[in-house]
């Protein structure tokens, strides 16, 4: 695996910048799955930067830039409008694998969070001075358990975890939440104020 944290990456000032999320954190049963993988991630030491559970969440949409208080108000009329169209949709998460900087769980069908993208990219579009990344050719549903700290040879890990392979959890996505998100490197993973959470449909 890669460090996750190269410089590119880095924050300035370590945000707090907007981001919609799903907040996986307030799924039980996804807390429990996240446990499960949670001895043995912890195994790797400061190599990797393990997501604690109140921390777990899939990204919908991330705003890599300071909003001011006039704009964040805007955001969130934008997004509850454009999210009302949009009804809550079941998926299931799992299985677990190594990428490239981090250890990702697979979000599927792909389709609910590729929906719920696109609604939320238009209402940050719909919000003067916000600018985003350009989309995705295909949006990547997926969340993370554990962020690359450091260059390490993942071949352990990736067949310790295809041998554990604890059961898949489905869960309904009812809700989405703006926060403001902050990085820290020195932990290895992100945390958030939430800002509003948003009922889908």
């Amino acid at each position: 695996m890669e460090n996750f944290f190269v410089p590119k990456k880095i924050w300035q000032g370590g945000g707090p910048f907007p981001h919609v999320l799903v907040l996986l954190s307030e799924y039980p049963e996804f807390r429990e799955y996240a446990r499960a993988h949670h001895e043995l991630l912890s195994e790797y030491g400061d190599k990797l930067g393990v997501i604690p559970e109140e921390w777990l969440h899939a990204t919908a949409q991330g705003i890599h830039h300071a909003l001011d208080e006039n704009q964040l108000a805007k955001l969130r009329v934008t997004l509850r409008d454009e999210l009302t169209g949009v009804q809550p949709f079941q998926v299931q998460l799992g299985p677990v694998w190594p990428g490239v900087t981090a250890v990702t769980v697979a979000v599927y069908p792909e389709d609910g969070m590729a929906a719920l993208n696109r609604r939320v990219r238009t209402a940050a579009e719909r919000v003067p001075g916000i600018s985003l990344r350009p989309p995705e050719l295909r949006f990547w549903a997926h969340a993370s358990i554990a962020y690359a700290r450091d260059d390490f040879p993942d071949r352990n890990l990736n067949r310790a975890l295809r041998a554990l392979r604890p059961p898949r959890v489905d869960i309904t996505i009812d809700r989405v939440h703006l926060v403001n998100q902050y990085q820290h490197p020195d932990r290895g993973y992100y945390t958030w104020d939430v800002v509003e959470e948003v009922q889908l449909g």
